[in-house]
């Protein structure tokens, strides 16, 4: 009988040695249910696609910018959007996902059952940036099968970048305008100046 001594290392070999079937089944058990399972489960395929923002060139002191508010706010946006029935649905028709269940389940259903397939991860900003510039971002698509989800990929991917391209045009317009009011502001000022410098010589 060990009493209240403490346990030394051959002690617990020893337990070991005399217990070892009660560790070794359940742990060859587990894994074999593990793996049983693994089998059955169906797969996933998750494509991934990384899009970078291209940030403003020109200096604030010379032009506005041309994105004025927070870029992720307008991620955040443009994915509403983008994951959107009106989106979805077509891609939905187009590659004949969830064939099995559009009998049973309404559309604004498959389309939910496709929205939480797609997520959409800001890129950290790199140590030493403005934390407002949002270097990119990755859109994930996980699908059973491996083509499909590099094609919705793809085609998520393309509405993002239209959407950007549609933003990026408008706002571009609003900058042009801004600078053709600069422009005519100053040709009015030189004008003026211009105005005053022949009045005086005249005197």
């Amino acid at each position: 009988m060990l009493g209240h001594r403490e346990l030394s290392i051959d002690d617990y070999l020893a337990i070991l040695r005399r217990r070892w079937p009660l560790i070794a089944i359940p742990a060859l058990l587990g894994s074999l249910a593990a793996y049983a399972v693994a089998l059955k489960m169906p797969h996933r395929y998750i494509s991934r696609t990384l899009v970078l923002v291209e940030q403003q060139k020109v200096p604030d002191t010379f032009v506005r910018p041309m994105i004025t508010e927070d870029l992720n706010q307008r991620l955040a946006s443009m994915q509403e959007q983008i994951l959107s029935r009106t989106r979805l649905q077509p891609i939905i028709e187009r590659f004949g996902l969830f064939r099995e269940a559009q009998s049973r389940m309404a559309t604004e259903d498959l389309v939910a059952q496709l929205r939480k397939n797609i997520s959409v991860e800001p890129v950290r900003p790199i140590p030493g940036t403005r934390p407002e510039e949002l270097p990119g971002f990755y859109i994930n698509v996980t699908w059973k099968d491996a083509w499909l989800a590099q094609q919705i990929c793809a085609e998520v991917t393309s509405m993002f970048m239209d959407e950007n391209l549609r933003l990026r045009q408008q706002r571009a317009q609003g900058t042009t305008e801004f600078l053709e009011n600069q422009l005519l502001e100053a040709k009015q000022k030189l004008d003026e100046q211009d105005a005053r410098l022949a009045v005086f010589k005249g005197r």
